[in-house]
């Protein structure tokens, strides 16, 4: 649950979908612009995006792919964790555009 709404009854086609739709919700349009996934490095010019929501994103994940945790691990590395990266890259990148509308 966030802000009373059931991050489980949302709709997707896949992970990577469904995992885009919940840091809709979980985050602010300028926080997904100005930031990255967690967790960040010192040495990175964007903050990274508050863990324990970012948290309250991935928890639903693994629930609903029927994954547990130690493979949920591997599944966020090698899948869900580029699928987000490039989730940020064209928020960032769509802003521009949608000012110039």
């Amino acid at each position: 649950m966030f802000n009373n709404y059931n991050l489980l009854d949302l709709m997707a086609t896949d992970y990577g979908n469904y995992a885009c739709k919940i840091l809709r919700i979980v985050f602010s349009q300028d926080e997904l612009n100005s930031s990255i996934l967690p967790p960040g490095k010192p040495h990175f010019r964007r903050q990274p995006l508050d863990q324990d929501r970012f948290k309250i994103c991935m928890d639903p994940m693994w629930y609903k792919f029927k994954l547990d945790l130690v493979n949920f691990g591997l599944f966020y590395q090698a899948l869900l964790r580029r699928k987000l990266t490039d989730f940020l890259i064209e928020e960032r990148r769509h802003e521009p555009t949608k000012e110039a509308r």
